[in-house]
């Protein structure tokens, strides 16, 4: 006769959860961190490194687009920063060259920026980083 074979327990599944928690918990770790940012300016550069690290490990799960919502959010966020920043000096320059002629004009183009486009870019960062941390807390795609 022949020796009977030890019975083998097929591998257990492997329990991929722990792996998606780590990125659940990184992705709202760096919508606090964007949260964060407009009280101190800084965290949201720490919280684009981590998108930008991450991301590539998030391809093809839902985590994926948080990511891509956050590095939108900054590089806009940034961009608005960044010509609100310039308009004052432009508008100046423009003040300046043209004295006296059409110089409310010119003058009004920081005060578009800051009083109509600047509030809306707010509003619609703010809207995009609540949205998307609700939607990371149920673990839903953003």
């Amino acid at each position: 006769m022949s020796d009977p074979q030890p019975a083998t327990t097929p591998p257990a599944p492997r329990d991929d959860s722990a792996g998606a928690f780590d990125t659940r918990s990184l992705v709202i770790a760096a919508y606090v961190l964007f949260l964060l940012a407009w009280m101190n300016g800084i965290t949201a550069i720490i919280g684009v490194i981590l998108a930008y690290v991450k991301r590539r490990d998030a391809a093809g799960t839902i985590w994926q687009s948080h990511f891509d919502n956050l590095i939108l959010v900054f590089w806009v966020i940034v961009v608005g920063f960044v010509l609100g920043l310039f308009s004052w000096p432009l508008a100046f320059g423009l003040f300046l060259a043209q004295w006296p002629v059409f110089w409310p004009a010119t003058l009004s183009l920081p005060f578009v920026v800051g009083f109509l486009v600047f509030p809306l870019l707010v509003f619609w960062s703010l809207y995009r980083m609540i949205r998307g941390i609700i939607r990371a807390m149920e673990e839903r795609p953003d």
